[in-house]
């Protein structure tokens, strides 16, 4: 199935991949015209530049020639004929402000001269024009003006235009037309200065920004020539903008494209909107997904007509489902009865178990009470003969040998009756550290006595478990005892119960520091009359009735080495189980236990 869809998926992939390419391909052609628009548009528009620079280049040079606009330097002061020969000048010529200032910079006449604003007695000695004009050179600068606010170039030359200069004529050129001419055709045109200051800009809101950032020589060179009044010069871009093929500003991005003026080191830039270089790119992206939604289109009508044809089918499987269903049904209430019916044969089987049990157990017991009984009658057979003889010393000997075997048949007789029935007690929820605490104090006389130490680990939470209490305390005390009698040998003797629970068990580990079981004798360890206390008198039924607790509890008990040294029993019971807990009350114990 994914191999077919991989199949599928093959078609729409190939188209656009070649839309991809595609789009690139053109992207290039329409990147290659931009350029090319843009090359065609810088050089009309420094043609246009420059036209108007030579336009009004000759103008300076010829008032500084003509006395009649001299003649206010010759006087010292201003002079009315000056200021109306340069008013009528700049009507003939079109030139924004003509004016003549003296050696010190101090204008003397002006074509304003009857405006409000009148450049005439003001000192513009701080321009750059004037200062390399009073030096006899031609001067050229592009600056906001002092007086009147408004931009433009200024032209000078010094006058006399040989010899030693005594003043400066000048003429001012409004470029501001060109900007409306650049605004008014729709593209995106302007003009930097040396210093990467935008003067000129077919958008007003860019006019006095900077290319980068200004270095603090630069900006303070700008402050002193008073270049650009109060402007704050700021960056129109978070990026440089020198030649960049791609700018942004003002979150909109530009192709970029630039040329020389060839004039005081200005830089034409043209900027082309990126969409206009990318038009190409929708129409084949449109082209490429429509022909991906056709395909799919197709796809889906031919595998619509497949599940159709597939519905009709599984319409006709859907009846053999159903009675399979039901086939499945009757044979899992079959599969549940024959489980009950095995677990109550288990039940007989561990009934079974037990008898076996006390059959194999019947040969032991006659061992073991053989002989007491041969020895009674041999004790009672010898008292009688010795009261006949009035020997009373010696029957009373005979008697408490009588008396102390025949407390040893008891004791025998009742640890076979344990072993039997090991006790009769209801099952219930309980927590199993309470029913360790219990053992403990039972058994603690007998560690006491023999000096052993007994150390608990018990979880902080409750280990719950459903079952017997006291027959759990019965195999506990049975395996501490055990424990303590092991240990006594040494010289520090210890014993750790150890609880803990894993999963639907708990766990209890009852480990000592003795002299351990050997191998060979693990497996026989709880067998009935089977010990290895060769001094101590057992009888060898402890284990083997803990053995029986912990199964008829449903759990089990083992026993396996303690690393370095000693024993370690382990008896697992099971934890609280939610789903027996609702399946009905707890079961009394104490009918099994009779049978």
């Amino acid at each position: 199935m994914t191999k077919r869809w991989l199949y599928l998926a093959i078609p729409p992939l190939l188209l656009v991949v070649a839309a991809f390419v595609l789009v690139q391909f053109f992207m290039d052609l329409d990147e290659d015209s931009s350029d090319r628009k843009a090359a065609e548009r810088l050089t009309l528009y420094r043609q246009t530049i420059l036209g108007e620079y030579q336009k009004y280049r000759y103008l300076p040079y010829m008032i500084a020639r003509d006395p009649r606009a001299t003649l206010a330097l010759q006087a010292g002061q201003p002079l009315e004929s000056a200021n109306r020969f340069l008013e009528e000048m700049a009507e003939n010529s079109g030139a924004d402000l003509l004016y003549v200032m003296n050696e010190d910079g101090t204008t003397l006449a002006a074509s304003n001269w009857q405006d409000d604003l009148s450049l005439v007695g003001r000192n513009y000695g701080f321009r750059p024009y004037f200062k390399s004009a009073i030096q006899g050179e031609e001067g050229q600068f592009f600056a906001i003006g002092a007086t009147l606010g408004e931009p433009g170039l200024f032209l000078a030359r010094p006058t006399p235009v040989a010899g030693q200069p005594i003043g400066a004529a000048v003429v001012k050129v409004d470029m501001r037309p060109l900007e409306a001419a650049w605004a008014e055709g729709g593209e995106t045109v302007f003009a930097s200065d040396e210093n990467g200051v935008i003067f000129l800009s077919s958008r007003p809101e860019w006019r006095y920004r900077t290319l980068s950032e200004l270095p603090s020589d630069v900006r303070e060179t700008i402050s002193v020539t008073r270049q650009y009044a109060a402007q704050s010069l700021e960056p129109v871009s978070n990026q440089p903008i020198v030649s960049s093929e791609l700018v942004t500003i003002d979150g909109n991005a530009f192709r970029h494209n630039s040329a020389d003026v060839g004039l005081l080191g200005w830089t034409l830039h043209f900027l082309v909107p990126v969409e206009e270089t990318r038009k190409s790119v929708l129409p084949i992206w449109a082209g490429a997904i429509t022909l991906s939604l056709v395909y799919v289109v197709i796809v889906l009508v031919l595998r619509g007509r497949r599940l159709r044809k597939a519905s009709v089918l599984l319409r006709q499987e859907s009846a053999d489902l159903k009675e399979l269903n039901t086939r499945l049904v009757g044979e899992i209430q079959e599969r549940r009865r024959i489980e009950r019916e095995l677990l109550e044969a288990q039940r007989g089987l561990a009934r079974s178990n037990r008898l076996a049990a006390v059959g194999e157990m019947s040969a032991a017991v006659v061992h073991e009470l053989s002989q007491p009984l041969s020895a009674l009658r041999m004790f009672v057979a010898g008292t009688r003969k010795f009261l006949d003889k009035g020997d009373t010393g010696t029957a009373v000997e005979n008697l408490n040998e009588i008396d102390s075997i025949q407390l040893r048949m008891a004791s025998l007789t009742q640890e076979l009756k344990r072993f039997a029935r090991p006790g009769e007690s209801r099952i219930e929820k309980i927590d199993l550290r309470e029913s360790i605490r219990t053992a403990e104090k039972i058994v603690r006389p007998r560690f006491e006595e023999t000096g052993v130490g007994l150390t608990l680990d018990l979880p902080d939470t409750m280990l719950e478990v459903e079952t017997a209490p006291l027959r759990v305390e019965q195999i506990l005390v049975n395996l501490l005892r055990n424990g303590a009698d092991a240990a006594a040998s040494e010289g520090e003797g210890r014993v750790l119960l150890k609880a803990s629970q894993t999963g639907g068990e708990v766990h209890l580990q009852i480990s000592d520091n003795g002299p351990g079981i050997p191998e060979d004798l693990r497996e026989r360890i709880f067998d009935p009359f089977f010990s290895t206390k060769t001094s101590s008198g057992g009888m060898g039924l402890g284990l083997a009735i803990s053995m029986r607790l912990a199964e008829d509890l449903g759990g089990s008990l083992s026993v396996k080495a303690n690393l370095p040294k000693g024993a370690m029993f382990e008896l697992n019971l099971p934890a609280i189980d939610s789903e027996a807990e609702r399946t009905g009350p707890p079961l009394d114990m104490d009918s099994e236990a009779a049978e």
